[in-house]
């Protein structure tokens, strides 16, 4: 009897050990919150189970989970789910070896929707108001999701126009459905692309929200200031896949800021979104696009995301292959990599 059971102590000693762990704070307005319970998430779609989850938050605002390597949406509440708490880092990736990871959340206030007739008994309708601080914000993007895959990034399934001075968006003519609810003010105007530091976000606390035919759900979403930029948040690829490093020239070889490199699985590089995208680049033109999954990616570098490029804009394809693609293993750091950009010329 003691030899099995030093047998199985030995057998799961290996998995005690790859535990890693993550500490943080969870904060409101700068000041910190006692009583949430933080989890760590596989995906953005928090009705799921979590892969763990902490005791709730000391009076300092501080927790600490104990998860496998891997790469985790974190968000909490409080007990009486009144508040809610998501970190602008996630995903947050926690590499075996590479413990403690910091992360922070913020936390804002859960509201009830509000449901009212809607004139089209086969269609639904949302609306409602985007606040920061309790305050309207104009100019911000509301973007629904049909579902949770992609991290709540890129256009989504539908967007809104920018909200007015007080703060009000509406979708009109809804298929009835589940929808995740996002919104987003980027400082620099964008509708689409990396969320950057002091830019406002956030994500709507009861998603996925249902809309029902022939009702009005009104909601609200509030938004926060992002903290600070982290390459996790900013790329589509989660970390641990493989990945791309190189540098982005002009056509004399010298470096050049401000530009992302984007990798597509389709040859055709159209409208859809990539599968991967670089942070901006720095004055040395330096880059890393951190991929999904083993496999053929196309690869090019351009200035603006989203709309096809404008003539002037920086542009250019990796052109060490004639169909611009490469095949990376998994795991695989490819680096040296380089793509020279050009202004886009009629």
């Amino acid at each position: 009897m003691k030899a099995l059971l030093l047998a199985v102590l030995a057998l799961a000693l290996p998995l005690l050990a790859r535990a890693e762990v993550l500490e943080g704070r969870v904060v409101r307005d700068d000041r910190p919150v006692a009583g949430v319970a933080v989890g760590a998430f596989a995906g953005f779609d928090f009705t799921a189970a979590a892969v763990a989850t902490a005791a709730p938050s000391d009076s300092d605002g501080r927790f600490r989970l104990e998860v496998p390597p891997g790469s985790y949406a974190l968000f909490g509440w409080s007990a009486d789910r009144t508040l809610f708490a998501f970190c602008g880092r996630s995903p947050v990736t926690v590499a075996a070896g590479d413990s403690p990871q910091w992360a922070g959340l913020q936390a804002v206030p859960v509201e009830t929707p509000n449901r009212t007739p809607y004139a089209d008994a086969y269609g639904a309708a949302l609306e409602g108001r985007v606040l920061a601080a309790g305050r309207p914000v104009a100019d911000a993007l509301v973007y629904l999701y049909l579902d949770a895959g992609e991290d709540l990034k890129g256009q989504g399934y539908r967007m809104s126009a920018p909200t007015g001075a007080d703060g009000w968006f509406s979708f009109d003519g809804l298929p009835e459905s589940s929808y995740f609810l996002a919104a987003r003010k980027r400082q620099d105007g964008q509708k689409v692309g990396p969320v950057r530091e002091g830019d406002l976000f956030g994500i709507y606390p009861g998603n996925p929200l249902a809309a029902r035919a022939g009702e009005t759900t009104q909601v609200v979403v509030h938004l926060v200031a992002k903290a600070k930029d982290a390459v996790e948040a900013e790329t589509f690829g989660r970390g641990g896949g493989p990945e791309l490093r190189g540098i982005v020239t002009d056509a004399a070889g010298k470096g050049v800021a401000g530009v992302h490199v984007f990798a597509y699985t389709d040859k055709v590089i159209g409208h859809q979104r990539p599968a991967a995208l670089s942070t901006p680049t720095g004055a040395d033109g330096a880059f890393v696009v951190r991929l999904p999954a083993a496999g053929t990616y196309y690869v090019g570098a351009r200035q603006l995301y989203g709309d096809s490029p404008a003539p002037g804009e920086l542009f250019g394809m990796f052109e060490e292959s004639a169909d611009h693609g490469l095949t990376v293993k998994a795991g695989e750091k490819r680096e040296a990599l380089k793509i020279v950009v050009e202004p886009i010329r009629l």
